[in-house]
């Protein structure tokens, strides 16, 4: 294989391993599931490493690990319910304005651009980690209420950037990191 197909070979492998993490936590394989999870966070860092050290990116691998990253986010609603039922219980007000948070985000993306834009924002980066973290310790062992609402924060500041970039950007450049110093693209 070529070293151009790796970062796309790695997002294809992230979204392979969707099927198998569902078919783990409905089984209610803990370990097994938060180790094959733990190991598909890692290959969203090792993706985007190699696209960007070897100057790999491509609208193809943007479009993938956008994918790769919205399979993940979504199925840990329903790993969530297979292996943690009480988060629901007790949080689901919280969860619930995060999910509507990032269903609004895909929603305006279709409404102001007619198709899902591959952002890739630093700060969806980092609430994705704190997200993942969170997760696999709360598997691990139980959910630790005050690194709930940190991760909660994170991913509450993430939505709130990509959707005030999304409402405020005519012409979005699909490579902008941060709200804060955005780059849009040239169009006559």
């Amino acid at each position: 294989m070529k070293l151009k197909h790796v970062p796309n070979a790695i997002c294809i492998l992230r979204i392979a391993m969707v099927p198998v993490l569902w078919v783990l936590a409905v089984l209610g394989m803990r370990l097994t599931f938060v180790v094959l999870l733990a190991f598909t966070y890692s290959t969203d860092a090792i993706d985007g490493y190699i696209a960007r050290r070897y100057h790999l990116e491509s609208r193809l691998g943007a479009w993938l690990d956008t994918v790769a990253d919205n399979s993940v986010t979504i199925s840990m609603i329903g790993w969530v319910y297979f292996l943690l039922p009480e988060l629901y219980l007790k949080h689901g007000l919280l969860i619930g304005l995060l999910v509507a948070g990032f269903l609004g985000s895909i929603a305006l993306q279709y409404i102001r651009f007619g198709k899902r834009v591959p952002l890739h924002l630093y700060s969806n980066k980092g609430s994705a980690w704190l997200l993942g973290l969170f997760l696999v310790h709360a598997f691990l062992f139980h959910p630790n209420v005050p690194f709930m609402y940190i991760t909660a924060a994170g991913v509450g500041y993430s939505l709130i950037e990509e959707i005030a970039l999304l409402s405020t950007t005519r012409d979005l450049d699909e490579n902008v990191r941060t709200a804060f110093s955005r780059r849009f693209s040239r169009r006559p």
